[in-house]
């Protein structure tokens, strides 16, 4: 999957979930990167940053993905099926989720998220999942697609804040969440993709906030998985230099 971008007249370019090593020289001279690759593998010159993830495989039938589930995940989807106080959008719309991820991010102290990043993605390229509580979206799911390696990647999942008083529905949104993580990996499977990517796992975290995100993650029992980024020399200034900012 390829994302373009152009910033102070300078083309950047991001391969996802691609094999870096059919790179060529131009990639080398350009800001370019390698992001969420599963090989080690890099072009020369290139620098690289080493993560880890989950991966969730799609490849067996839905009933052997849903008993490889703890029990208590599995338990908290089927009540979530059962109660039926959220309603389950898969076509969820752009202009829907940007509110709802702008007022977490804030929250979070995240950067915020334009109708010009969702441009740079291309339309073909990602999908918004969600469940809904009285018409609107309660959770969000947004996700890039690579149908090409069979990868679907979680970038962004982001809650409403309305429930955080009321302790029956901040819970019933916990079985929410997973229910629509579920539904999510259903439909991908259905659609061709075979590899569930949780788009990020931090070890050994310290953050109480990142400690909770982890744990949330680990109740589907994902393959803990190291994942790199390679950026090219002009990439790898530019990265240097916004994470100084950011500071």
């Amino acid at each position: 999957m390829l994302v373009e971008q152009t910033k102070f007249g300078v083309p950047i370019r991001k391969h996802y979930f691609a094999s870096a090593s059919h790179s060529n020289w131009a990639e080398h001279l350009l800001p370019t990167a390698y992001m969420d690759c599963y090989s080690e593998t890099k072009p020369r010159c290139f620098r690289t940053e080493h993560r880890h993830t989950l991966l969730t495989d799609l490849t067996p039938s839905e009933e052997a993905i849903f008993q490889n589930f703890p029990k208590d995940t599995r338990s908290q989807i089927r009540r979530c099926e059962q109660e039926q106080l959220f309603t389950l959008n898969l076509a969820t719309q752009l202009e829907l989720f940007m509110p709802l991820y702008n007022a977490f991010a804030q929250r979070r102290g995240l950067s915020g998220f334009a109708e010009e990043d969702a441009s740079a993605i291309g339309r073909e390229n990602y999908c918004i999942f969600s469940v809904d509580h009285q018409g609107q979206p309660a959770i969000c799911h947004f996700y890039l697609l690579s149908p090409s390696s069979g990868v679907v990647n979680l970038l962004i999942s982001a809650g409403h804040q309305n429930y955080s008083d009321n302790a029956d529905l901040r819970r019933a949104l916990g079985f929410a969440n997973r229910c629509l993580h579920w539904q999510g990996m259903r439909h991908f499977k259905a659609a061709g993709f075979h590899t569930y990517d949780w788009g990020g796992y931090v070890v050994d975290a310290s953050d109480p906030v990142m400690q909770g995100i982890n744990r949330f993650k680990r109740t589907f029992n994902g393959k803990l998985t190291p994942i790199y980024n390679h950026y090219s020399p002009a990439y790898a200034f530019i990265e240097q230099m916004r994470q100084k900012l950011r500071k």
